[in-house]
């Protein structure tokens, strides 16, 4: 069995488990939906994808050992950063503020993870910190650490 039929299974199960405990919720009119209709339509389509899923996954193309052991490192490589990235985040709150730390946070982040220029890295990463700075602090009046801005 292919992973992609394997994966497909997962899907068709879960489909048939919400399938079958969404329709015991009233599902309303139509002008009305009730609390089932959104479960079911989820459940449906999880179902259909699964089906779909395993129907298709037999006729995937062998792939070589190379490619697939490139392709696994390749998507690891910006998990590895983001959580590099997020460790360093953590670090650094206390000493240098809930301010610096996420502008220079989402800098990285655009910049080096998203491959965003400079400026347009740099414009979103102040404006996103700021944002959220401004939000929590003054807005939501939620305590952030200070560290070396005054702010």
């Amino acid at each position: 069995m292919t992973k992609e039929r394997g994966g497909s299974i997962i899907f068709l199960a879960a489909g048939l488990y919400g399938l079958f405990f969404s329709l015991g919720l009233p599902m309303g009119r139509w002008n009305e939906p009730g609390p089932g209709v959104f479960p079911l339509a989820i459940s449906i389509l999880l179902c259909l994808s699964g089906i779909l899923w395993f129907i298709r996954g037999g006729k995937s193309g062998e792939t070589s050992v190379i490619a697939v052991r490139k392709g696994f490192l390749q998507q690891y490589k910006t998990v590895i950063r983001i959580v590099g990235l997020t460790a360093l985040f953590i670090g650094l709150l206390e000493p240098l503020g809930y301010l610096g730390t996420s502008i220079l946070y989402l800098f990285a982040l655009f910049f080096w993870v998203s491959r965003y220029r400079v400026w347009s890295a740099a414009a979103m990463a102040v404006a996103c910190g700021a944002g959220s700075w401004l939000f929590f602090e003054k807005l939501l009046t939620t305590p952030l650490p200070k560290g070396l801005w005054p702010l």
